[in-house]
């Protein structure tokens, strides 16, 4: 039996858990661990084509990643992204991330830049605003609670950012019913 370890980008949600695992299961190999961004299986070579592997994952439009920079931009993306859904931001992005990753925030930004072409500040209000769309869509939180839930000072920073992103207000998007919105892995 193989044992290998994959790294792989694209990989940002718990959709993304489930449907690499159904596929790695329908090869046959054996999943050992499986978590955001990276994938620990084992194999029998003789019954199981490691080309077959590579393939399920990436006709599921995700990629294997062996670049330790690319690797580490990856690592940040969804950490940002769980900084923005899953947190009280009480802690600063920067030092959030610093933590997360043991390295400093500096080191971050330069590498994050240089792989996506984007500053992690500019990463993160595109996801901020992909996170207003979808609570507005979910209709539960007024704009003020949307906007301290995402880090916002103030309803008012929120309403400027949103219209300078979207072209439309809070108000207007939220009165057309389910507007559209950017999956996070396209941001």
């Amino acid at each position: 039996m193989l044992r290998e370890e994959f790294k792989v980008k694209g990989m940002i949600c718990s959709r993304c858990l489930k449907v690499l695992t159904m596929e790695l299961r329908s090869t046959g190999a054996e999943i050992l661990e499986i978590q955001l961004g990276r994938i620990v299986i084992q194999y029998d070579p003789n019954v199981v084509k490691k080309n077959r592997i590579i393939d399920s994952i990436c006709e599921n439009e995700f990629e294997i990643i062996s670049d330790s920079k690319v690797i580490l931009s990856e690592e940040t993306k969804r950490w940002i992204i769980h900084y923005v859904w899953h947190t009280f931001h009480e802690d600063k992005l920067s030092e959030f991330l610093s933590k997360k990753q043991c390295k400093s925030y500096n080191t971050i930004s330069k590498n994050f830049k240089n792989i996506f072409g984007k500053s992690i500040e500019r990463f993160h209000v595109l996801l901020k605003v992909e996170r207003v769309k979808e609570l507005i869509n979910e209709g539960e939180l007024t704009f003020s609670e949307m906007a301290y839930s995402v880090g916002y000072q103030s309803p008012s920073a929120l309403a400027k950012q949103f219209k300078v992103e979207t072209g439309m207000t809070l108000k207007e998007f939220k009165e057309l019913g389910t507007g559209k919105r950017i999956p996070l892995d396209k941001i």
